[in-house]
């Protein structure tokens, strides 16, 4: 079974503050030994947490999450929320990617899913795979996975205030599988009389 060990957690830690560090400097940060910091990277290289960037290594989306999920420093989550804003383009604010981190802990502790088993570097994937079980999500957890959805798929104009993803119900009725709207703002799986205008005559 995977797992991260104090040593692990402890690199990935250091990494999400500095960005990019070669192993030389990371031993010298940490005190652990430089064998045993070489090690380290290259498990955490391994698992795709961390990668190489030269003679440095710097850290990835992956292993941001990982972190998040790991570690139990407040400012550490609070800079791993900081640097997934810039690494996955969000829009929207910090508060969000909080609420949508903490969701997916307990998403996965709930389905019994290894966080390893998650390719966490494109965003779309766990957006996807939690798109048919949100019923219970917050309305920002709903926003970031309607976020990542327009960004990743091709997207309509609906009028000159709003983009959507255009699909089609069970009942043959249009809706925006992802939504963002002037006056309803970033939603999912969105009725609205424009689009049924729109739409409906093409189906």
């Amino acid at each position: 079974m995977i797992d991260l060990d104090p040593r692990d957690i402890e690199v990935l830690e250091v990494l999400t503050n500095l960005i990019t560090i070669s192993s030389y400097k990371l031993s010298k940060i940490t005190g652990i030994p430089p064998a045993s910091v070489w090690r380290t990277l290259v498990k955490l290289g391994y698992l795709n947490l961390v990668c190489k960037d030269g003679k440095h290594f710097r850290i990835t989306a992956r292993g941001l999450v990982l972190t998040y999920l790991f570690t139990n420093k407040k400012q550490i989550k609070a800079e791993v929320i900081e640097q997934l804003k810039r690494l996955w383009k969000y829009e929207g604010d910090e508060r969000e990617i909080e609420q949508f981190l903490t969701y997916i802990v307990s998403f996965l502790k709930e389905h019994n899913i290894s966080p390893f088993s998650i390719c966490f570097n494109q965003p779309i994937t766990i957006a996807t795979l939690l798109l048919s079980n949100v019923d219970e999500a917050s309305e920002d957890v709903k926003k970031v996975i309607a976020r990542l959805v327009l960004n990743f798929f091709p997207n309509t104009k609906i009028t000159e205030f709003c983009k959507g993803i255009i699909s089609i119900d069970e009942h043959g009725i249009p809706y925006a599988l992802a939504v963002d709207c002037k006056k309803d703002g970033v939603k999912l799986f969105h009725y609205c009389d424009i689009i049924n205008k729109l739409y409906c005559k093409k189906v």
